[in-house]
C-alpha cells in the first residue's frame, strides 16, 4: 500500500503539467459551448474576416509537457469554455524554472468570436 502511495506521489511530482486560463476582455460574457468544440487556431496574423475580441487566454506548460503540442489543446478548451470561434496565438515564451531548472513554456493567445 505504501509503495503504491509513493508511486502517485513521484508520478506529480515528477510529471510535467499543463494549465490554461481565460481573462475576460470585453463587458459581456458569453455561453460556453461543449468540450472539444470546432475552435479555429490562427498563428501567423488576424483572420481575414470581422471579429471581436472577447479575452485573453494564457496557457502553460511544463517540465516534459512544456511543448506547443502539450499546450495548445488546453488553450483551446479555454477558448471553447469562454464561447469563442478561434483563437490567435500571440506570443510564446520558453524559460526555465524553480532550482531543478524545469523547462516551461508559456502561450498567450486571443479568443475571439465572429462578428457575421
Amino acid at each position: 500500500m505504501i509503495k503504491r502511495g509513493f508511486y502517485i506521489f513521484l508520478a506529480t511530482f515528477m510529471g510535467g503539467c499543463v494549465s490554461a486560463n481565460f481573462l475576460p476582455t470585453g463587458g459581456e460574457l458569453f455561453a460556453p459551448k461543449p468540450p472539444g468544440c470546432a475552435i479555429e487556431v490562427f498563428s501567423s496574423g488576424a483572420p481575414d474576416r470581422a471579429y471581436e475580441e472577447i479575452g485573453i487566454v494564457e496557457g502553460k506548460g511544463t517540465a516534459w509537457k512544456a511543448e506547443m503540442r502539450d499546450v495548445l489543446p488546453a488553450i483551446m478548451e479555454e477558448g471553447c469554455r469562454a464561447g469563442g470561434d478561434a483563437i490567435i496565438l500571440r506570443e510564446t515564451e520558453m524559460f526555465t524554472e524553480g532550482r531543478e531548472n524545469t523547462p516551461a513554456q508559456l502561450i498567450n493567445a486571443t479568443v475571439i468570436r465572429w462578428t457575421n
